[in-house]
């Protein structure tokens, strides 16, 4: 029976958290596929070609060779392996397991602030480092959306957590208040 692109993504960067963690070089690993992400959603091409049935194995591994030559030695072998398992087509899912694994381990959040402007960078770190403080984590990175309808104040979401501090939800609030007194 065929694994499904979850599965496959849970296997594999849980292998190679594992991997990397037991040879103590979890942080370089996860730099390194954070770049690899980056290149391959930026060259999409880069995986399809990779993952080409027709493509002979000969070819794959050189251009492989070529692009993999500046990364560790886990993550050379690890590219190796997905080659060789013909897995390339999952890269994504596999380090984006991967990632979610080494935040979990390093106490480290990702979420959205949605405000009715465009916060800062220096902004954007407050907030998440006053979230952080709150909620026992090392860091929270933090995506700014726009969305003018909240008319101000944040909506923070983070994992399961969402805080509303919108003037929208103020305003929603105050009115069932009067509703619920009448």
């Amino acid at each position: 029976m065929a694994l499904s692109r979850e599965e496959i993504a849970a296997r594999y960067g849980t292998a190679l958290f594992g991997y990397a963690q037991d040879n103590k070089v979890l942080d370089t690993v996860y730099d390194e596929m954070m770049e690899l992400k980056k290149a391959a959603v930026a060259n999409p091409k880069f995986i399809s070609v990779l993952s080409d049935p027709i493509l002979s194995s000969k070819d794959k591994k050189s251009l492989l060779t070529a692009v993999e030559k500046d990364f560790s030695d886990e993550v050379q072998g690890f590219l190796n392996l997905l080659l060789e398992y013909n897995r390339f087509a999952d890269l994504i899912d596999i380090i984006d397991e991967f990632a979610l694994l080494y935040d979990d381990e390093k106490k480290i959040a990702a979420g959205t602030a949605t405000t009715a402007v465009k916060l800062d960078d220096d902004q954007l770190k407050r907030l998440g480092d006053s979230y952080a403080k709150k909620y026992d984590l090392n860091a929270v990175r933090l995506e700014n959306k726009v969305d003018p309808s909240i008319l101000g104040g944040v909506v923070l979401r983070v994992k399961d957590r969402v805080i509303d501090g919108s003037v929208k939800n103020r305003l929603k609030k105050i009115r069932a208040q009067i509703i619920d007194k009448n």
